[in-house]
């Protein structure tokens, strides 16, 4: 591999790198709104349930059905907790997931800057002989013209 190829080759591989995190940010930032739809889920139903509680105390209680939607509540309630911790814990991941985002870029931006200053020192150098070349080639034909006469 050559020398000036290794500068691209560590961009791409930050590249690909970029693209998998990506991809895997995508995919909590989706899990964890599908969570806060679940969240919002269970507490209507925690809300239908402690409506039907009020409407039993309101009229005839019935304790079966008072003391049923109290065990539903609680379970519910507990899901609810589980799947906010759980939300939580997605935060966070995704503040851990923005950063190594955000350093890949960074090693890319710094690996594409790299190469092109090599490709632009590489193209002063051909410049210069271009130049040189040039220079060497008019000399020589003004000494054989002037020669010549």
């Amino acid at each position: 591999m050559a020398k000036s190829e290794i500068w691209s080759v560590l961009s791409s591989k930050e590249s690909s790198s970029l693209n998998r995190l990506n991809a895997k940010l995508e995919a909590t930032v989706a899990e964890q709104h599908r969570l806060e739809e679940k969240i919002a889920d269970i507490g209507n139903y925690i809300e239908e349930y402690q409506a039907r509680i009020r409407e039993a105390s309101a009229g005839q209680a019935d304790f079966k059905v008072m003391h049923h939607s109290m065990n539903l509540i609680s379970q519910l309630t507990a899901a609810q907790a589980n799947l906010r911790q759980v939300h939580a814990e997605l935060g966070h991941s995704l503040v851990g997931l923005r950063a190594r985002v955000t350093h890949h870029e960074m090693e890319r931006l710094k690996y594409n800057k790299i190469e092109a200053r090599q490709q632009d020192k590489l193209n002063a150098a051909v410049e210069k002989r271009s130049t040189a070349l040039s220079d060497a080639m008019a000399m020589q034909q003004f000494v054989s013209s002037a020669a010549s006469r």
